[in-house]
């Protein structure tokens, strides 16, 4: 467990459209084998210390004849942003995937922040 020790709990959040492959054909609709997508994320500020990100699902378009495969995860994170990764397999196929994030971090006190 992570225990955060400030009275300012800073919390970020928002949705990202990694991908919208359905009206132009590429590699996530129409590919095979392992198929990977990056996105970076900024927070719109930062935290006083790397926060803790959690990603879902939000909108997943798939081909019905096929299984979903997918992997999501929040990489190279610090205190302004993260880079989420997609990575698909096999004969995996979506045409749209959409997901929600959410930081929770510390942010710095502002009361703190002086100098005599």
């Amino acid at each position: 467990m992570r225990r955060i020790d400030t009275n300012w709990l800073g919390v970020a959040e928002g949705f990202v459209t990694m991908f919208d492959h359905w009206s132009d054909a590429t590699d996530m609709w129409d590919g095979l084998g392992e198929r990977r997508v990056e996105k970076p994320v900024a927070f719109g500020g930062a935290f006083a210390s790397i926060p803790v990100v959690h990603l879902s699902p939000t909108l997943i378009d798939a081909h019905s004849d096929t299984y979903l495969r997918l992997n999501i995860r929040a990489e190279e994170i610090s205190e302004t942003g993260f880079v989420m990764a997609v990575s698909v397999w096999d004969d995996t196929r979506i045409a749209r995937l959409g997901i929600d994030w959410q930081a929770l971090g510390p942010l710095d006190d502002p009361d703190e922040k002086w100098d005599v």
